[in-house]
């Protein structure tokens, strides 16, 4: 008698997900395995198994490994996009700023994997409609904060590239290595690394007035 409950029960228990949420749950197991495996050795079939689906769901949902990456990579932007607007959240003036690269640099030590794949992979499509959106939501937090650090309504070009490229600049140096701190801990020295660069970034951006000198002779 107990036997025959308990293949009922396995019959009738619940899957740990539905129809209508596999691609969440396909694009879930792919991050967790390229974050393992690195995009090179990234497959959908080992994939699907991880995420216990059939081998052709990865495809059927998202085309190919390009598609589901793609998702990955857009899925990072929206992180990034919540991590920033969090950073800045009761904020006002040149600490906006300040704060927002600082989070953006502890968002690409945390999942360097990740961070690479949304900025730097040739297997992601960035032509994606959902990939670009993704990339604009994020990329408006640092055009917000780059306007209010400098009291403006829209931040300069200029100021904006520059504060971008500080804080990029700064995330791929300690990922890849040449600034990573002494004993090996990326994230563990990587505050008063960036720190100093940081202070330095927001002091040129709050005084940048946007006018570019000739060069005489």
């Amino acid at each position: 008698m107990s036997e025959t409950i308990e293949a009922q029960e396995r019959v009738t228990a619940p899957r740990p997900y539905h129809h209508g949420d596999l691609a969440r749950v396909l694009a879930e197991a792919a991050a967790a395995l390229v974050r393992e495996t690195g995009v090179n050795g990234f497959s959908l079939r080992e994939c699907a198994r991880r995420a216990g689906v059939a081998h052709s769901a990865p495809g059927h949902h998202y085309g190919d490994v390009t598609g589901l990456l793609t998702e990955v990579a857009a899925r990072g932007f929206l992180d990034l996009a919540r991590a920033l607007a969090s950073a800045c959240s009761g904020t006002s003036g040149a600490p906006v700023l300040a704060r927002l690269a600082r989070r953006y640099v502890d968002f690409a030590l945390t999942d360097p994997i990740i961070f690479g794949l949304m900025f730097h992979s040739d297997r992601v499509n960035r032509g994606s409609p959902r990939f670009q959106r993704a990339g604009e939501e994020a990329f408006a937090q640092l055009v917000r904060a780059v306007a209010e650090a400098r009291g403006q309504p829209t931040a300069d070009a200029d100021a904006l590239r520059f504060a971008w490229a500080s804080m990029h600049g700064m995330a791929m140096l300690l990922i890849d290595g040449p600034l990573v701190p002494a004993g090996g801990n990326r994230r563990g020295g990587a505050a008063d690394l960036a720190t100093g660069t940081i202070e330095r970034m927001v002091f040129a951006v709050t005084r940048f007035d946007g006018q570019r000198k000739s060069r005489s002779g």
